[in-house]
């Protein structure tokens, strides 16, 4: 009775607001909790973070103001940057992804005088010259449209200021990237939904991801590709769960056409879809044709989404995906993998993605090797489980066995397309962020791991354990980058 007193004294909505929350699960709720935290990091590093952010946010941002202002796809190797972002480089001191003092910095700043790359330059002298040069040109216009699209009306909405334009797209960046929280959970939950500690625990383990927050808070095509590449994923594995039906089909053709459509590195879907099929007829939850019917669908509506931008680039290059432009540019500083294998990086790869590449290698956090004990610690144990429940302890829970083995086979996949992806287009590099799309996976398998090794009250303890250690030091870690603005 007291109760419904209390309700009847407070507004509508107020008490409609608290019936929502009292009727959502404790892992929602600690979900929608985790949400709130990454929105909150995405929107200080959105605010906080160093204008132009060494990760090519200036041609990023050039990309929306062209197709804003010109009404046109910029040209890779021929649209040079606009005089606004040269204004902001200069106030700001960043040409490039390199700061003041490095050999990006400008030669001559009259937009008159600048020339395409020059013919009839030997090997070496084109390198010299592009790397004195590559900052005047708008290098991403090699990228997809989709990002830049979604971004045009609020650089067309905003008053004519870069700095208001650029913090908006950044404020706008944040919002998307912190959907990854909420992909996780419904993830786990599609997955596993019988442990408590998957589904309170994987999308805290995608919220400790420092690195995530800080490069999609910037401008950048993978703020959209990423979240757009797990929605397919949870697509496909609730397909694989629930059974395939025309409209789950449907919807995982649209979204791997998207996420394609914003970042052409999320290819990797299209193997990931394929295994989706191909596991539904081997547990025998499908007949082959009826699986065929269903893969031919999804990838014939990929490419329905994203054959415009194929079709201009054929125009426009004579390939594709205007890989042919871009290599002469982008090779100079990022050579083929087949040129040296140095050039794919894999040494950067760990520390990038989890710590993000504006901070690593040049403003590295402290008390970083204090958290590698805890990330360490997770993923031994998370890797350990999985090896003993795939040789051992699959018959405990084998009605989610061809779940996890798909998201298993998710992360092999991803991993190994982005490493291959630079020996195709003869530019090297394979930064952390390259992964994020698997950022959902990596949360599920790890949490998932530590269940199944550890099980209860263990794994609970011991996710515990490593909660506060990485929060602990994450926390000071991120208090001491901030000190270094």
């Amino acid at each position: 009775m007291e109760g419904a007193a209390e309700a009847r004294l407070q507004p509508e909505g107020v008490a409609g607001r608290k019936r929502l929350w009292r009727g959502l699960s404790g892992p929602a709720r600690s979900m929608l909790a985790a949400w709130l935290v990454l929105l909150a990091l995405g929107l200080t590093f959105a605010l906080t973070q160093p204008v132009w952010s060494r990760v090519d946010e200036a041609q990023h941002f050039h990309y929306v103001q062209y197709l804003v202002e010109e009404k046109s796809l910029p040209v890779q190797g021929e649209t040079f940057v606009s005089p606004e972002v040269i204004d902001v480089s200069l106030e700001r001191g960043q040409w490039g992804w390199r700061p003041a003092g490095s050999s990006s910095d400008p030669v001559y700043l009259d937009p008159d005088a600048w020339i395409k790359v020059p013919e009839g330059l030997s090997d070496h002298d084109r390198e010299e010259w592009v790397r004195w040069n590559l900052w005047r040109f708008n290098y991403e216009a090699m990228q997809p449209p989709l990002y830049y699209a979604v971004n045009a009306p609020v650089y067309a909405a905003l008053p004519d200021d870069p700095m208001i334009r650029l913090y908006a797209m950044r404020v706008l960046a944040a919002i998307i990237m912190s959907s990854m929280v909420p992909i996780t959970y419904l993830l786990a939950k599609e997955t596993f939904p019988d442990s408590r500690l998957v589904l309170y625990g994987a999308p805290v383990a995608a919220v400790l991801i420092q690195g995530y927050p800080l490069n999609m808070s910037q401008m950048t095509n993978d703020v959209l590709a990423i979240p757009l590449a797990g929605a397919a994923i949870l697509v496909l594995a609730r397909s694989l769960a629930r059974g395939l039906s025309r409209k789950r089909t449907t919807l995982a053709g649209l979204l791997m056409g998207a996420a394609m459509l914003a970042k052409l590195t999320t290819v990797f879907l299209v193997p990931v879809a394929l295994t989706a099929f191909a596991l539904a007829c081997a547990y025998r939850r499908e007949r082959l044709r009826r699986a065929v019917t269903h893969a031919a669908a999804a990838l014939a509506v990929s490419l329905a989404v994203i054959s415009p931008w194929f079709i201009h680039n054929l125009a426009r290059y004579g390939d594709a995906t205007g890989v042919s432009a871009a290599r002469p540019l982008m090779s100079s500083f990022f050579m083929s993998p087949l040129v040296s294998i140095e050039t794919l990086r894999v040494n950067e790869l760990w520390p990038t993605f989890w710590f993000g590449e504006p901070v690593w290698p040049g403003l590295p956090f402290p008390l970083t090797s204090y958290t590698v004990v805890g990330i360490f610690a997770a993923v031994g144990a998370g890797v350990a489980g999985l090896l003993y429940y795939f040789s051992r302890g699959r018959g405990e829970v084998r009605a989610v066995q061809p779940r996890v083995l798909f998201l298993a086979f998710t992360f092999i996949i991803g991993f190994a397309v982005n490493l291959l992806l630079p020996f195709g287009s003869g530019i090297g590099g394979v930064p952390g962020r390259y992964l994020y799309p698997l950022i959902p996976v990596i949360a599920f398998l790890l949490v998932f791991g530590i269940d199944r090794l550890l099980r209860r009250e263990r794994a609970i303890f011991f996710a515990q354990l490593l909660l506060v250690w990485l929060v602990l030091f994450e926390s000071i870690s991120l208090l001491a980058w901030f000190k270094t603005l």
